[in-house]
């Protein structure tokens, strides 16, 4: 919050809301004990996705800087990494770069993706019979593009992980 010029007086606020809290599990009407929580912003907040676009705004330089032609756009807790190139292979190499300065960012930062639910897409116009073979890489994974991916001029691709 600092780093993006943030006024001090919000700056506290926000350490003071995600400070000394504590977690009930309620499981069949059952209510477990208070446990302390120090990791994560508390759901159901409305500051919680101010909060949470504000903690990930830093990924986004990090990875465009690494990178040489990836940009990155966010919605809620999905990041996406879009990329053009010549061919699957080189989109597919943009992006699985884009996965890795993600994954040492998230390191370094304390953020868990969810490869899960991480997903490549690869837009182009392509001749009858033509196949995407390229994947990207996504630390340990290989995500296959989309087989339904929209038609457009060119080879635009994009990688959507969830935060």
């Amino acid at each position: 919050m600092e780093a993006l010029g943030i006024e001090a007086d919000l700056i506290r606020w926000a350490m003071s809301f995600m400070s000394d809290r504590q977690v009930k599990i309620i499981l069949d009407g059952e209510v477990g004990e208070a446990n302390s929580v120090d990791t994560g912003i508390p759901q159901g907040s409305p500051a919680a996705p101010i909060l949470f676009a504000t903690y990930l705004s830093g990924i986004f330089d990090e990875v465009e800087r690494a990178v040489t032609g990836i940009s990155g756009l966010s919605f809620v807790d999905d990041i996406g990494w879009w990329a053009e190139g010549e061919d699957d292979e080189a989109v597919a190499t943009k992006l699985s770069a884009a996965a890795a300065a993600s994954l040492d960012w998230g390191k370094q930062n304390g953020v868990a993706f969810d490869h899960g639910k991480t997903e490549a897409a690869i837009f182009w116009r392509r001749k009858k019979g033509a196949e995407v073979k390229a994947k990207v890489k996504v630390g340990d994974n290989e995500i296959p593009f989309n087989k339904e991916a929209t038609r457009l001029n060119g080879r635009v691709a994009r990688l959507t992980t969830h935060a």
